[in-house]
């Protein structure tokens, strides 16, 4: 059985694209912080590759300092860009941790779409993997 395309948001703060975990009405932004908040209804239909949509943040609170502006471009680099991400759940243990594998496979959409890493240059590590030591 196909598992159905996640459902892609914008974030409200930066524009940087966030997969949605399934049943959620809000996600955090990992790199401004801002919170966007979905319609109740989320659709039934088909996702036809991805949908993006654009959410208005609800007002902070008065008494909320303002947050720092996320700068949009990303620092220079110089040499090839490599990455690990850890996906790490415990699964079956008491200690097992919800959201990891979406939060790591997030990590690598942003990777690759929004600062160009190669796919061939991010490790995943997820515990179904095996990395032969030599």
């Amino acid at each position: 059985m196909a598992m159905p395309m996640p459902l892609l948001v914008n974030c409200t703060g930066c524009q940087t694209p966030l997969q949605l975990p399934p049943g959620a009405n809000s996600i955090r932004c990992v790199l401004c912080g801002a919170v966007s908040h979905i319609a109740a209804s989320r659709g039934s239909a088909p996702h036809q590759g991805y949908q993006q949509h654009h959410y208005q943040p609800s007002a902070p609170p008065a008494s909320a300092a303002s947050p720092q502006r996320y700068s949009p471009a990303p620092p220079p680099s110089h040499g090839r860009k490599k990455a690990v991400i850890c996906g790490i759940s415990y699964k079956y243990s008491r200690h097992e941790l919800k959201g990891c594998l979406n939060d790591a496979n997030c990590m690598k959409y942003l990777l690759i779409n929004k600062f160009k890493f190669p796919e061939a240059s991010i490790l995943m590590l997820n515990g179904k993997s095996f990395i032969p030591v030599l």
